[in-house]
């Protein structure tokens, strides 16, 4: 099985950022790698008048689009899909696949927590939490793996170390 992790923490923590720049860097090193967004809103991929969106708009359940270089199904859920169901729909072969939120599910996390965001500490509230990823050193003293949140090489090369030893 693929491994996978998810960057899990409260709007507005840095999880982006961080996972973008964890990306990059993985890429660089030659890893082949998948991206899972969860999103606490109504998402909209389309855009309002392309052929795909009135496609959809006008009833269709689910769309799929395709290019020379790449494709995109936007289809109807009655809930939202869960960080392994949505693995599922991955039509490729990677090395990992790095979901950005998903902070309610119980899968291997690296949690993402800024003094600045003034959200409380999930570290104690969260199952599987791997490593944390913070500005805040003093309230996470006990934890093994405590990076700084601007360190994503560090962290990168923790995934990497998960990516081994997952194999």
């Amino acid at each position: 099985m693929t491994p996978y992790i998810a960057f899990a923490g409260y709007s507005g923590s840095g999880k982006t950022t961080l996972v973008v720049k964890v990306i990059k860097y993985l890429k660089n090193k030659g890893y082949k790698i998948a991206a899972l967004k969860h999103d606490g809103h109504n998402f909209e991929m389309d855009k309002e008048g392309k052929d795909t969106y009135l496609m959809k708009s006008s009833g269709a359940e689910c769309v799929a689009i395709a290019s020379k270089n790449k494709f995109a199904v936007i289809s109807d859920t009655q809930d939202r899909l869960s960080f392994h169901e949505l693995m599922k729909q991955i039509p490729i072969n990677v090395d990992i696949i790095i979901g950005e939120g998903f902070k309610d599910e119980d899968i291997p996390k690296i949690l993402v927590h800024r003094k600045d965001n003034n959200k409380p500490n999930l570290y104690n509230n969260e199952k599987n939490i791997l490593a944390v990823a913070t500005d805040d050193f003093n309230e996470f003293n006990n934890v093994t793996n405590l990076f700084h949140i601007n360190d994503y090489e560090k962290i990168a090369e923790f995934l990497i170390d998960y990516i081994k030893k997952s194999y």
